[in-house]
């Protein structure tokens, strides 16, 4: 095991069942200094990826060779120990600067409180909040287990954020979502009026997270940057970290061919959102006399079940399935071509693994294979979460849930398949 995390919980890691121990840490105070850059993580390890709390910290302390311009403020929970605590890195250590009792990390009024407190005392010319956990796509990400086991939904994080930032009158430059298969077109779309910029994965992060000795170097070496030069290169360097498994280090030695990272300018997605509206009402009367194409496409968009979560969660890529149907219909191809040129001018940079060939393109969409897998019929935790009653923006102003439907009653056998399933829902 590596060296310890944080005084405050060195208990947890040496001694099982030390989730009583009270953190005793010298507690610093906050202090205004007007850097370039702050950045707020938000560390969800309130399950089984404690272990990604250490090795963060152990990385996180000697990357940051000067604080001079950059504040690192840490919100931290853990499995096993009771508490919650306020870290800020500089000069090689973990100093808490606050200690807070147990609270719900997957409760949006938790982001708030961290945000509020990160926003008023570490004021910065760029800020970005980077959220570390499980990710669950469109339904979210942040579980916590000690405290009733659920997640935050998107709709929920994006309130709270824009509570935050509206009550400090400061903005959060970027977004990064430390989190499995949340580069998704709907939370891009939900956040369009919450951050300037997304950075996320489509499909499956390792332990590692993030590349944050490759980010905080970065930014210590050139703290001028811009947030969309810093998103940008965010994308080429998670790419480069997980291209070896020997050159950098790593928790796990993953298989490291299957990665994709993106960026987006948020500013701009709007358009994105209108071009797939639109798109959408014209697919919509097309899906049920052409199925063999959209199972095509589909096909093709959806990159691997390997790494979307194991076969549960259906999210191909969205950019690639509606580029697939391009021929169908007159119509359908101007509003195809809309929606890709909408596509193209907010994304900032992509990147993949060469063995995923051209099907990762930057955002998924949520396109289950059947009906029974809409309705989540083989993973019980997740039926509480129905797509279209979820309070995403881009669902509900969209035909996209009726050309699903279309799609699934189009034939027999698209409704349930007893080899994924057991018993057909109907919903």
């Amino acid at each position: 095991m590596k060296l310890m995390l944080c005084v405050a919980v060195v208990a947890a890691f040496a001694l099982p069942g030390a989730s009583a121990a009270a953190p005793v840490l010298q507690e610093d105070m906050a202090v205004d200094d007007g850097k370039e850059w702050t950045l707020l993580v938000y560390w969800d390890s309130d399950n089984n990826l404690e272990p990604c709390a250490e090795f963060a910290i152990e990385t996180w302390k000697p990357a940051l060779t000067c604080d001079d311009e950059i504040n690192l403020i840490v919100y931290m929970d853990l499995l096993s120990v009771n508490g919650t605590w306020i870290y800020d890195i500089h000069e090689g250590e973990c100093h808490t600067v606050e200690t807070w009792e147990e609270l719900n990390s997957s409760d949006p009024a938790t982001l708030e409180r961290f945000l509020d407190y990160g926003l008023a005392n570490y004021p910065a010319k760029k800020t970005m909040l980077v959220m570390q956990d499980h990710g669950y796509a469109w339904r979210g990400l942040c579980r916590d287990e000690t405290d009733g086991n659920g997640i935050m939904l998107i709709d929920s994080m994006a309130s709270a954020i824009r509570n935050a930032t509206a009550a400090s009158g400061a903005r959060i430059d970027i977004l990064a979502l430390d989190a499995c298969a949340v580069a998704t077109i709907e939370i891009a779309y939900e956040l369009r009026d919450t951050v300037g910029w997304l950075a996320a994965s489509e499909l499956f992060v390792p332990d590692d997270g993030l590349p944050y000795d490759m980010m905080l170097r970065a930014l210590v070496a050139y703290p001028e940057m811009t947030p969309g030069e810093f998103v940008h290169d965010m994308v080429d360097m998670y790419m480069e970290y997980y291209s070896s498994k020997t050159l950098y280090e790593h928790m796990h030695p993953y298989d490291q061919d299957f990665m994709t990272f993106s960026a987006f300018d948020l500013s701009l997605v709007d358009e994105v959102g209108a071009t797939f509206i639109e798109m959408t009402k014209v697919l919509e009367p097309l899906v049920a006399d052409n199925t063999d194409a959209v199972q095509a496409a589909w096909n093709h968009a959806f990159v691997t079940v390997r790494q979307s979560m194991g076969g549960w969660e259906f999210v191909p890529s969205a950019y690639t399935l509606f580029a697939d149907l391009k021929g169908l219909d007159s119509g359908l191809d101007g509003a195809i071509d809309s929606f890709v040129g909408a596509f193209d001018a907010a994304l900032v940079n992509e990147g993949s693994s060469t063995r995923l060939g051209d099907a990762p393109t930057g955002l998924n969409i949520y396109f289950p294979p059947c009906l029974a897998n809409y309705n989540s019929a083989a993973w019980e935790w997740a039926k509480q979460f129905v797509y279209h009653d979820i309070g995403l923006d881009l669902v509900d102003e969209s035909r996209w849930c009726q050309c699903l439907m279309e799609y699934y009653f189009s034939a027999d056998g698209l409704q349930n398949r007893p080899n994924q399933v057991t018993q057909l829902v109907t919903g």
